[in-house]
């Protein structure tokens, strides 16, 4: 998750770590992740299925 989001230009770090968490879980439960903030996850395109609720 961290050298994906580093990787497409994005912070990793701070607030934006509590978000990767919550991709990793849902990455490694194989679910996607269901959000009302699709833009904090920008650049895990491939890896989590983001879904904009």
């Amino acid at each position: 998750m961290y050298a994906a989001v580093s990787d497409a230009g994005r912070a990793a770090r701070g607030a934006r770590a509590v978000d990767l968490l919550i991709a990793a879980t849902a990455c490694a439960a194989g679910l996607p992740l269901c959000t009302r903030n699709p833009d904090d996850f920008a650049g895990l395109d491939g890896i989590v299925d983001v879904i904009a609720v």
